[in-house]
């Protein structure tokens, strides 16, 4: 669980970035009781707010194009583990660059605990970003992917604990990947492909 020290912070970052909430003032209050209380890292972490907003939407908008059997976008957002593990990704990942990392962490914990979804907050994830089911995905630290790409379940891209945590997994633009596939991105790269599928 989320500890609750975080809840207040990632809920009323939720309220702005999901669902369109003015809200900046509550953003800053949590940020000072619940993350630090630096006003310069602060304010730096409300400037990409608008980044984080533009990206859920297109995410939000890619689950709506991908999945035939989405009924409205409040289904996503209210009942689609791979959204719920990309939002609270998207509001982690700024927190690390700011060099929060143990907030981070457990944000991103958090996620897989309640989605199984497991993704590092280090990792580069780009635009479009779709999960489908999700369930045993694991995104690592290393791991860089580019837009429109649509990963199943039981994907792991990143290390297995074996090799230098310097390799990178990358994975281009417009690909989709399942679990048949998701050994070729170890430490590899696979580029403009629509779709990586058996035979």
């Amino acid at each position: 669980m989320v500890s609750k020290t975080l809840f207040g912070f990632l809920n009323a970052v939720a309220k702005n970035v999901v669902l369109g909430k003015d809200n900046t003032n509550e953003i800053i209050g949590e940020f000072i009781k619940e993350i630090e209380n630096n006003e310069t890292k602060c304010k730096a972490f409300i400037s990409k707010l608008t980044n984080i907003k533009s990206f859920l939407k297109l995410d939000l908008d890619f689950f709506m194009d991908s999945d035939p059997a989405v009924d409205s976008e409040e289904e996503v957002i209210l009942a689609y583990p791979g959204y719920k593990a990309i939002v609270y990704y998207r509001i982690a990942h700024v927190l690390y660059s700011l060099g929060y990392a143990l907030k981070a962490r457990i944000i991103c914990e958090e996620a897989h605990t309640a989605t199984g979804i497991d993704i590092h907050p280090g990792a580069t994830i780009g635009e479009s970003f779709f999960i489908d089911h999700g369930t045993g995905v694991v995104i690592g630290e290393t791991t860089i992917i580019g837009d429109n790409v649509l990963i199943y379940q039981q994907v792991t891209l990143g290390g297995t604990g074996k090799e230098k945590a310097e390799e990178l997994v990358k994975v281009g633009d417009v690909i989709t990947v399942n679990s048949k596939f998701s050994e070729l991105l170890d430490a590899g790269f696979i580029d403009s492909f629509r779709m990586l599928y058996p035979d």
